[in-house]
């Protein structure tokens, strides 16, 4: 058989049946698309939503623009103090703007979107870059998480031990869950001890898509395997 004709086969084979890459599911992942115009607080009450596709439920929650944490105080409800992050935060993997969130308990404050487009009973996987840091008006040794949940599934990253006066740095995270239907409510709860200091987690390039099936996954692989034996037999 024709060599040229085998590998224009493969080729057809694999433009069929090979997943294509999956399109993110969250609306403003990386949380570039703001209407504030400086640092700022945002979500129910002080501050007002703010950030495109997200909404902020009670807690300390508090969005930077890239490059700015550490230096440019972000307005909060606290009698106007301007928190700043204990540095050096660089940028995240995604290098711009991004939420920080608290984990004081007390507060217990998250923040959320609906993810449309679902299939019930699919898996999904969800990443992100997050870090442990603490706000410039406190001192302390703290330790955080983020607890993540889609639907009624729910996540934990590892907790953190974040140094008085420090920031972690970023890690990536990746997660898998199983939906139960074509709408659920995706969240990042912020979890951290001790009360008070507060301990804050950081967030960017949140991303979700949708897992290949592995019955497609093994077609293609068959069909891959069955155009070599024939390539060998021609």
């Amino acid at each position: 058989m024709n060599i040229k004709i085998v590998a224009g086969a493969a080729a057809l084979l694999f433009a069929t049946f090979a997943p294509a890459a999956q399109a993110n599911l969250v609306t403003n992942g990386d949380f570039s698309a703001t209407t504030f115009t400086q640092n700022n607080q945002f979500g129910t009450g002080f501050g007002g939503q703010g950030v495109t596709g997200w909404t902020g439920n009670g807690g300390y929650n508090l969005y930077f623009f890239a490059g700015t944490s550490t230096t440019v105080g972000a307005n909060s409800q606290y009698g106007g103090t301007l928190e700043k992050l204990f540095g050096p935060v660089p940028n995240s993997p995604t290098g711009g703007n991004f939420v920080a969130l608290d984990g004081d308990a007390s507060l217990a404050g998250r923040i959320s979107q609906t993810i449309t487009g679902l299939v019930s009973g699919a898996k999904y996987e969800l990443s992100f870059d997050w870090g442990a840091g603490q706000l410039q008006s406190r001192t302390g040794a703290t330790t955080e998480e983020l607890s993540v949940s889609l639907g009624g599934e729910t996540h934990s990253t590892a907790i953190v031990s974040n140094p008085s006066q420090s920031f972690t740095g970023w890690a990536h995270q990746v997660m898998t869950f199983t939906a139960t239907g074509s709408s659920e409510v995706l969240s990042f709860l912020s979890v951290g001890t001790p009360t008070g200091l507060p301990p804050i987690a950081t967030l960017d390039g949140v991303s979700l898509t949708l897992v290949p099936e592995p019955a497609a996954l093994g077609l293609l692989g068959v069909g891959l395997v069955g155009l070599v034996a024939v390539r060998r037999r021609a």
